[in-house]
């Protein structure tokens, strides 16, 4: 029998709405231009609320890209495990993720930008969207069935994977690759090639 979820507390919805605001007049607007004082106004709520939130709108950013992440997640990963290798997996997500970033890349910079300096801050809700875990475990799986090398963990594999990731959209960030996905794809490459059994 399945335990019931319980709805979120006053807090959170009050959390869900402000990013929710936020991003609409993201999109509006476009980022650098919305302040906080218009994200308080618009959502109905006064500045000291919103800052207790989110002290930058670079927070209010990722809460947001956290859930349209989240939604998107699922059927991501249906179509990923479909696979039978875990480079065809694995390709499988970061193209996805690459179409994502693509359609969002006024947002990517502001978001990687946060997410660094909030290394360390004990900030909540900081690797919701981290896809460290499941690296992991569809790398364990590839190394039980001896397609992988052994003799580094698997999570700390998953880091080598998430680091060549995150190299790649700075690299198309900075303008020296016009397609993220190839970016992702020649990282793809290099990891698998790290991770081959009997090196």
């Amino acid at each position: 029998m399945s335990t019931p979820t319980r709805p979120p507390g006053k807090s959170a919805r009050t959390r869900e709405h402000l990013a929710a605001v936020a991003l609409t007049l993201f999109e509006q607007f476009g980022y650098e231009a919305v302040t906080m004082e218009q994200i308080a106004a618009d959502a109905g709520v006064a500045r000291g609320t919103l800052y207790n939130h989110f002290p930058v709108k670079e927070a209010a950013l990722v809460h947001a890209l956290h859930g349209e992440l989240a939604n998107d997640l699922g059927p991501l990963l249906h179509k990923a495990m479909a696979r039978r290798s875990l480079q065809s997996r694995l390709a499988a997500i970061l193209d996805a993720s690459a179409l994502w970033w693509e359609s969002h890349r006024d947002y990517a910079a502001p978001y990687i930008r946060h997410r660094f300096q909030a290394i360390g801050s004990g900030e909540p809700g900081q690797s919701d969207s981290d896809m460290l875990p499941l690296y992991a475990q569809l790398i364990g799986q590839a190394q039980a069935d001896g397609d992988v090398r052994r003799d580094i963990a698997a999570p700390l594999l998953a880091s080598h994977l998430h680091f060549l990731y995150l190299g790649a959209v700075l690299r198309w960030l900075d303008g020296e690759s016009a397609s993220l996905r190839t970016e992702l794809s020649r990282s793809l490459k290099f990891f698998m090639a790290g991770a081959a059994p009997g090196r």
